[in-house]
């Protein structure tokens, strides 16, 4: 009977997506808005082999008033060492006092562009740097991106209109396989699978929790925040899946706040992702283990409104209930169609199956015309 249950849960919540994510309208704005400041926090652990390529993302991009504050979370490579070389760094001289923990070993300044800092701390994890990154900066706009992730060039002055609207609290862009746009390289089969996987997990799933104001994650590799706010809810939490507890708690604060959290697929940043199956099972697990954690850690906001929140809804109706068991799912599903072949199966399970495969080729021709208009 659960198995059935699950059955019917993934393929209605599947659908309704998808149908959902057809009705969402991109929050465009063709005129140009005053630019507000935007302090971009980047958490640097052993990045040494892509760390060049985000600085110079960073220096290509079409916006003016910025910062940029790399925090190296006691890199084991030489991560440090390459931001000196490119950077040219030299000690702050005035040195935030607040900032001074036993975490840290030093600020710095680059010499080659007044804008870019860079803290080098004690490994902490990533919600530590992050806070610290929140305590330094200046600007009224928090941008978080990952160590190895590039921002397109338009993506701040996309984010930038965005923010006009001052009940927008939070807001996430698109992430992309950077490995898709190596043009002199062929891409393994793994990596083609994950970049239509991320396609398709913005521009129908992603879309459709903002149609639905359900959106229960901005990626940590690319979301941007009101620093108040952030303030309020007390910064970062650490442990796992820190991205989905921080979406949580905004979410949380919009609720009581009248506010609201958005998603703009005109913004994008390109990442890269695992090309072996190993890294990628052990990045699926460890999302996994942090979207468990989330929801541990704010049980009482997400049970207690699961019936008069989209959000709380959602979350644990569709993403714990149908989402956490499709593997599952399809793997029993895949057994049962083995059984059809070998001991006559009932057919309706096979019928299910090809469905099944039909349903995900349609939702992969709509996610990729999305992703070009």
């Amino acid at each position: 009977m659960f198995f059935y249950a699950v059955l019917f849960l993934s393929t209605f919540f599947s659908i309704y997506h998808l149908i959902s994510s057809l009705r969402f309208k991109d929050r465009r704005t063709l005129y140009q808005v005053p630019q507000k400041g935007m302090s971009i926090l980047v958490p640097c652990y052993n990045e040494a082999l892509i760390i060049r390529y985000t600085i110079q993302g960073l220096l290509n991009i079409d916006y003016d008033n910025f910062e940029v504050i790399f925090i190296n979370d006691g890199s084991l490579d030489n991560t440090f060492e390459i931001l000196n070389e490119i950077l040219d760094l030299q000690v702050l001289e005035a040195e935030p006092i607040s900032l001074w923990t036993d975490q840290m070993k030093g600020i710095y300044k680059s010499n080659k562009y007044s804008f870019i800092y860079v803290i080098d701390k004690y490994n902490g994890g990533k919600a530590s740097s992050l806070n610290t990154g929140i305590l330094f900066s200046k600007y009224e706009l928090i941008v978080t991106m990952d160590g190895d992730c590039i921002l397109e060039k338009n993506a701040l002055d996309s984010m930038n209109k965005i923010f006009e609207d001052e009940d927008i609290i939070a807001s996430g862009g698109v992430v992309q396989i950077m490995q898709m746009f190596k043009l002199d390289e062929r891409q393994k089969p793994i990596v083609l699978i994950q970049a239509l996987d991320y396609i398709k997990g913005f521009y129908i799933y992603k879309a459709s929790l903002a149609y639905n104001d359900a959106l229960s994650i901005i990626s940590g590799a690319f979301g941007v925040f009101r620093r108040k706010v952030l303030m309020e809810v007390g910064g970062y939490r650490s442990g796992l899946g820190e991205d989905i507890d921080i979406t949580i708690r905004f979410q949380e604060y919009a609720k009581a706040h009248n506010k609201k959290l958005v998603f703009n697929k005109s913004a994008t940043c390109y990442t890269e992702c695992p090309e072996s199956l190993k890294g990628l099972i052990n990045q699926r697990v460890r999302w996994q283990k942090g979207f468990i954690d989330a929801i541990i850690n704010n049980h009482n906001f997400l049970f207690r409104n699961v019936f008069n929140n989209s959000l709380c809804f959602l979350m644990i109706i569709d993403a714990l209930l149908s989402n956490s068991f499709a593997t599952i799912v399809f793997v029993i599903n895949c057994i049962l169609i083995f059984m059809k072949i070998i001991y006559g199966y009932p057919l309706y399970m096979f019928a299910y199956f090809l469905t099944t495969i039909a349903y995900n080729f349609i939702a992969s021709i709509i996610a990729i015309k999305g992703y070009y208009i």
